[in-house]
């Protein structure tokens, strides 16, 4: 287990710039780890979403087309599956408004720890290590 999942953020019909920022903190993560860098595109255009962030480093993409815009209770369910499908070490969600929505969610159903406004993630292989601005 240590591929990363993240999450990948839209509103209005465009992808959030965040979802090349989580792109690039999963790439660096999964390189510690020595992973995969696994991308769920959930509702709204998700082909359209998924092309956008199909670039280096990315090995997978999920998408969950459901909806246009954000519902929690999708998110929800549709990280948790994806969890469960690929066990990943890491799940990396959004510091967005969606993100600090379903987060909490997800964490509370997995059992899992959450940890939120990061601006950087390490790893010393077993222990990952958040700073916090």
């Amino acid at each position: 287990m240590t591929d990363v999942l993240a999450v990948t953020d839209h509103r209005r019909g465009d992808l959030r710039d965040v979802s090349y920022e989580i792109i690039t903190a999963g790439r660096e993560l999964a390189d510690e780890t020595g992973g995969d860098l696994h991308l769920a595109v959930i509702s709204g255009t998700v082909d359209d979403f998924a092309d956008k962030c199909n670039r280096d480093g990315v090995d997978a993409i999920h998408t969950v087309s459901h909806g246009e815009e954000f519902n929690h209770d999708v998110y929800t369910q549709a990280i948790t599956q994806l969890y469960d499908e690929l066990a990943p070490q890491y799940v990396l969600t959004p510091n967005s408004v969606n993100g600090l929505d379903y987060a909490p969610a997800v964490a509370n159903q997995l059992d899992l720890p959450v940890v939120t406004d990061t601006i950087d993630l390490e790893t010393d292989g077993e222990t990952l290590i958040a700073t916090r601005e």
